[in-house]
């Protein structure tokens, strides 16, 4: 068993952190995927906005989804959510950029 303060326990604790988790950026490229099949796809509600619930998306956070959106065109809705994200070409106030 290794001492916690070693040198080699710190520098395998370095390595931990250091190494991507694979599986965790393949979930958010496929999520991020999704999202914008559902940008293109979903319909639009009477005022003009697109819903998505973001528990279908939650490897990405609310500032990731707004850039998605902006690359395709809309704008992600800061205010007024009611538990999903709205995206829309013109919004009331605009989620910040990640």
């Amino acid at each position: 068993m290794t001492w916690r303060g070693s040198d080699a326990a710190r520098r395998r604790d370095r390595w931990k952190k250091a190494t991507p988790d694979h599986e965790a950026l393949a979930r958010q490229a496929e999520q991020e995927e999704k999202l914008r099949e559902a940008l293109r796809t979903y319909p639009v509600d009477r005022r003009g906005y697109i819903k998505v619930p973001p528990e279908d998306y939650p490897d990405l956070s609310q500032q990731r989804a707004a850039r998605i959106a902006w690359e395709t065109g809309l704008r992600a809705e800061a205010w007024g959510n009611k538990g999903s994200w709205r995206f829309k070409e013109s919004v009331v106030e605009e989620v910040p950029l990640d």
